[in-house]
């Protein structure tokens, strides 16, 4: 009786500790976790067709994929040895890698492109963690029969590639719950519950993760008291939309929906985590000291939501508008799935446990260089 009431007390005290803590990283997640929300992204690029569109995409956002895909495979652990039976965990973690300086700008003279660039000022463009005041220009044309075989260029689209936010860096918070099972496991369950930020976009995230103690099978480490060796996996799924704007461009000459609302335009990222990894930890006193070495990968997919304006020219020869620039609305007209990266793991910490309040601050190194660091109350 006396065990059960006092796991009831702990279970009651973890709930209020994971409310406080949620609703802690709600408003943290909205100031910090959407840098790039903080501007509308003008996107007219789009009005050059999807094809080209989905090469410039995928080049414009691939450091916030590789940002977020090293931030969710981060922060699994801060110790080797595993809960024991009934043991509870609530741990609130910030993970953040930073963009190198490479990852900033893009060579669009390197782009298999249908549109014709200007690369005359410059040939690279920014991605969405840089920032250019000189930009190159994209235009698209489309060759009309005017008569007697006599064909005249019409251009369709022109823009210039879009600016980035200058943020390089992307700090994702979370909180994680574990739980000690039977046989030298516990079970780990993360999460972010979803959060928008006014009409910008959001962002959220769920994960699962268990670790089983290999020590307990191997008699000589078994008997090093202050010595936990373990395997440990984990699944990390985010969602982050943000809000753009895509209208039609003013050399627009046929426009025939002249007042839509095109403000429910996003960009929406899934980037999936998985990770694998042997770890090491030694304890000495209130001091734990641990090690990493494993595997992780990460998967993309990115979607354009909404409805746009897509150019075209007019090519029907008995149209009265024959020739004339116009655009058709398109609805969700880009979803793309690719590989973010698969890369090798490692990772050192430390954790200063002080009764059931731990702190932890560890480096990962995957595809980005990624630091977290936590707070935690941890019984058994």
């Amino acid at each position: 009786m006396k065990l059960v009431l006092e796991l009831k007390v702990k279970q009651s005290k973890m709930r209020r500790i994971t409310r406080k803590a949620g609703f802690i990283l709600a408003i943290s997640l909205a100031g910090l976790a959407l840098p790039a929300h903080s501007q509308l992204i003008y996107m007219d690029f789009l009005h050059g067709g999807i094809e080209d569109s989905q090469v410039i995409l995928q080049e414009y956002l691939r450091p916030y994929a590789h940002i977020l895909g090293s931030d969710l495979n981060a922060g699994w652990y801060n110790t080797a040895r595993p809960h024991e039976l009934g043991g509870l965990d609530v741990t609130a973690t910030v993970s953040w890698a930073k963009a190198p300086a490479s990852a900033l700008a893009y060579d669009m003279s390197q782009l298999n492109l249908n549109g014709n660039a200007d690369l005359s000022s410059t040939q690279f463009a920014p991605t969405i963690a840089g920032s250019q005041d000189v930009r190159p220009t994209m235009s698209y044309t489309e060759s009309v029969d005017v008569g007697g075989g006599n064909l005249q260029e019409v251009e369709y689209s022109n823009f210039t590639v879009p600016d980035g936010t200058g943020v390089d860096f992307f700090p994702l918070p979370m909180i994680q719950l574990t739980v000690g099972l039977p046989f030298g496991t516990d079970v780990s369950a993360r999460f972010v519950p979803n959060v928008g930020y006014k009409d910008y976009g959001d962002i959220g995230l769920w994960g699962v993760g268990a670790k089983h103690s290999l020590s307990q099978w191997i008699p000589v480490i078994k008997e090093l008291r202050f010595l936990d060796i373990s395997a440990q996996g984990g699944y990390t799924k985010v969602s982050s939309s943000i809000h753009v704007l895509v209208e039609p461009q003013e050399l627009v000459e046929v426009d025939n929906y002249p007042d839509y609302d095109w403000d429910d335009q996003f960009v929406t990222q899934v980037i999936e985590g998985w990770t694998v990894n042997l770890i090491a930890s030694q304890t000495f006193s209130i001091l734990t000291f641990y090690q990493g070495v494993g595997y992780a990968s990460s998967m993309v997919q990115v979607l354009l939501e909404g409805h746009y304006p897509i150019h075209s020219v007019i090519t029907d020869e008995g149209s009265p508008d024959f020739g004339l620039t116009t655009y058709e609305i398109m609805e969700n007209p880009i979803d793309m799935r690719y590989s973010n990266f698969k890369n090798a793991r490692f990772n050192v910490g430390a954790r200063l446990k002080l009764g059931v309040l731990t702190l932890h601050y560890d480096f990962t190194q995957t595809y980005y260089a990624t630091h977290s660091v936590g707070i935690g109350v941890s019984f058994k």
